[in-house]
């Protein structure tokens, strides 16, 4: 057979595959399939087949997505070209492309990434339903984490000098300052996080008016 026939052949094998994993973040649940399963499901049928799957080209990007206090969560990207390979004949191959995304604090993004793009890439290839499409619930938990570690990230420099400004112009104690800050738990301007910075003007304000 050629590496079509074989590639057709694995597609009538594995005509569904249930999804085996659950995925919680906050308010977001929903059910996904793991690499695991696509990985066994198919390699079963590369194997009776005859076929291999190989990277041969690779491309990677990263870019910071939230900074915090205590770490730095990185978006990489990874773009891999696959060669598979029908065994019985060195020259009879297709290949196909793939993308892949991961997040992490640390260097475990790129790992990720390509166990994404690969278990899509078998997905695609050969075809192979899963049910509802996970990806749009993925985005959603994503954008929610993103937030919930945005409002963790410590204020800018910018924000810090508009509020210190506004306190000096405005003349207020020090003690008022450091009762207000304490409020919030913070013992100066520069630790404030950005989920309490509003409250904190707001507070500030209200002070202000008071005269």
């Amino acid at each position: 057979m050629n590496i079509f026939e074989k590639i057709n052949a694995v597609m009538k094998e594995i005509e569904y595959l249930t999804k085996d994993d659950k995925v919680e973040f906050g308010t977001t649940k929903y059910k996904a399939i793991s690499e695991e399963k696509v990985t066994t499901a198919v390699r079963n049928e590369l194997v009776k087949q005859g076929i291999v799957i190989l990277p041969i080209e690779q491309q990677s990007e990263n870019k910071e997505l939230i900074r915090t206090e205590k770490s730095v969560n990185m978006l990489t990207s990874v773009h891999v070209k696959y060669r598979i390979q029908n065994i019985e004949d060195t020259n009879d191959y297709i290949e196909v492309e793939s993308n892949g995304t991961g997040v992490d604090t640390q260097d475990k993004g790129v790992g990720k990434a390509m166990t994404y793009a690969y278990k899509y890439m078998l997905l695609r290839t050969f075809a192979i339903p899963t049910g509802e499409d996970p990806d749009k619930i993925s985005s959603a938990e994503t954008d929610e984490k993103m937030a919930l570690e945005a409002d963790n990230t410590i204020i800018s420099e910018t924000k810090a000098n508009a509020l210190e400004s506004s306190i000096s112009k405005n003349n207020i104690s020090d003690e008022t300052v450091t009762e207000v800050l304490n409020k919030f738990g913070y013992t100066n301007t520069r630790e404030i996080k950005l989920r309490d910075y509003m409250p904190i003007v707001t507070e500030f304000q209200k002070l202000i008016k008071k005269g």
